[in-house]
């Protein structure tokens, strides 16, 4: 999971909290958005030590945490933000991305699923809970996953690389060559993954 860039479109939400606490949060959402971590994690930290029961703190220091692949942190924020506040949705894909980092993969599955039913064409949330199927060994869905997200956006690269993968684990290789060829057509031939993508088509073009 470590190619995967979150992007969120974190709403800063200042009901019930004074000037002192509101500029602290958005010291923090402006350090998150600059990928200054530490900083926002600070930031969040001092809206939580006078505010202990206000989800939006806990959800984005659950970010911080996130980015500085500090899992086990952003775990226990990701739940205290929905212990606080079950209607941060955004927060079960996030949550997800988390659990699955911590080879968590029947949590991450649910927490996708639960994203999913209120982003129901979500391309991100079908392939992250393909991911977490795969990681899972859960092909069948993982499959269902990846090709849900191609369905909804024929050029989205990532899928097509997981489909693959799995074609390949359940021996259509001709599908996966397909997917394969797919990708590097998509992200071309000096993409981040196209040197992995080629050796194996070579692996597999040896197999047959």
């Amino acid at each position: 999971m470590k190619n995967f860039l979150i992007l969120f479109a974190f709403i800063v939400l200042t009901l019930q909290i004074n000037a002192q606490q509101k500029s602290q949060i958005q010291t923090a959402f402006n350090a998150l958005k600059s990928n200054n971590y530490d900083v926002a994690i600070q930031n969040y930290s001092k809206v939580i030590e006078t505010k202990n029961n206000y989800a939006p703190a806990y959800y984005g220091r659950a970010l911080a945490y996130y980015h500085n692949k500090n899992y086990n942190l952003s775990l226990l924020d990701f739940n205290k933000a929905v212990q606080f506040d079950e209607n941060l949705k955004d927060l079960y894909y996030a949550r997800g991305l988390c659990n699955t980092q911590l080879n968590k993969y029947s949590n991450a599955i649910e927490d996708f699923t639960q994203f999913l039913k209120s982003n129901p064409n979500s391309v991100n949330g079908y392939y992250a809970r393909g991911n977490a199927y795969y990681f899972d060994e859960i092909d069948d869905l993982a499959l269902a996953d990846y090709s849900k997200s191609i369905t909804l956006d024929n050029n989205f690269s990532l899928a097509y690389y997981g489909r693959a993968i799995i074609f390949k684990i359940k021996k259509d290789y001709k599908a996966a060559l397909r997917d394969f060829d797919k990708y590097i057509e998509i992200e071309g031939e000096n993409a981040a993954l196209s040197s992995e993508v080629k050796r194996l088509i070579n692996e597999i073009l040896e197999m047959e």
